[in-house]
C-alpha cells in the first residue's frame, strides 16, 4: 500500500513539475522516504528529478536564461557538499526527523509567496542556489528557495521553467554523486520511471485546464502533508 501510494506521488509530482517547473521531489520525497530510508528515498528522487528535468528541459530550452542559471549553479556548487556532510553525520531516525522538518519549513515559507529582496541580484541567486542544493542533498526539496528566487525577482513562468530545469539538472547530478552508498530496489526503481513518464504526459494535459499558481499550491499543499508524516514517523522511531 505504501509503495502504492509513493508511485501515484511519482506520478503527480511530475506531472506539476511539467506545469510549475517545480515540485516534484516536494510531494514524491517524503513518501519515497516512508518506503524506502531518508538516505535512499531522497537519492531515488533525486536520481527522477535528474529524469524529469531533462525531459522537460527538451522542448522548453531555448527559453532559458542561461546567465541566470549559472549564477544559480555557483550557489548549488557551495550548498551540496555542506549537505552531504550533514546526511552523513546523521543517524536514519534523525535524518528522517531533519528530512521532515526541513520540508516543512520549506513549504511553509513557498506557500507565503511574499518577494524576498534577499534573493535578488546576484548575490541573492547565489544565495538561492547555495540553499537549493543544500536542502536538495539532505531532503529532495531545493525547489522552495528556488521558487522565492523567481518571486523576488518575477521571472516570467516561460523563462522560470526551462531555467530551473537547468539547474536541477545539475543539483541532482552532484546530489547523487555525494551519495555513492545507495541501495535501490529495481522494481521500485522501474515502476518509478515509468509512473514519471506517465505524469509528464498528464502533465502536458493538465497544463491546459490549471494555472501554474494553483497547481504550486497543490503540489505544496501536499508536499506539507508528506513531510509532517515523515516527521512524525521519525520522531516515533526514535523516541518510541
Amino acid at each position: 500500500m505504501t509503495w502504492l501510494l509513493a508511485l501515484c506521488a511519482v506520478t503527480l509530482g511530475a506531472a506539476l513539475q511539467r506545469v510549475t517547473g517545480l515540485g516534484f521531489t516536494l510531494i514524491s520525497g517524503p513518501l519515497l522516504v516512508l518506503v524506502l530510508n531518508p538516505f535512499d528515498g531522497i537519492v531515488l528522487a533525486n536520481i527522477l528529478s535528474f529524469l524529469i528535468a531533462a525531459i522537460v528541459l527538451i522542448p522548453t530550452f531555448r527559453h532559458a536564461q542561461w546567465k541566470t542559471a549559472a549564477k544559480l549553479s555557483i550557489g548549488i556548487v557551495v550548498g551540496v557538499p555542506l549537505g552531504a556532510l550533514v546526511v552523513y553525520a546523521l543517524d536514519a531516525d534523525m535524518l528522517l526527523i531533519f528530512v521532515g522538518a526541513l520540508t516543512t519549513i520549506a513549504v511553509v515559507l513557498a506557500l507565503t509567496r511574499r518577494p524576498m529582496p534577499v534573493f535578488r541580484g546576484t548575490p541573492g541567486a547565489i544565495f538561492a542556489g547555495s540553499l537549493s542544493g543544500f536542502s536538495n542533498v539532505t531532503a529532495g526539496v531545493g525547489g522552495p528557495a528556488l521558487a522565492m528566487f523567481g518571486s523576488a525577482t518575477k521571472m516570467p513562468m516561460a523563462a522560470f521553467v526551462p531555467t530551473m530545469q537547468v539547474v536541477a539538472l545539475l543539483t541532482n547530478a552532484l546530489s547523487v554523486a555525494a551519495k555513492p552508498n545507495m541501495s535501490l530496489p529495481l522494481p521500485l526503481v522501474l515502476a518509478a520511471v515509468c509512473c514519471v513518464l506517465l505524469g509528464l504526459v498528464a502533465g502536458s494535459f493538465l497544463q491546459r485546464v490549471i494555472t501554474p499558481t494553483r497547481a504550486q499550491t497543490l503540489a505544496l499543499t501536499l508536499a506539507l502533508l508528506g513531510s509532517l508524516a515523515a516527521t512524525i514517523r521519525g520522531v516515533f522511531a526514535l523516541f518510541g
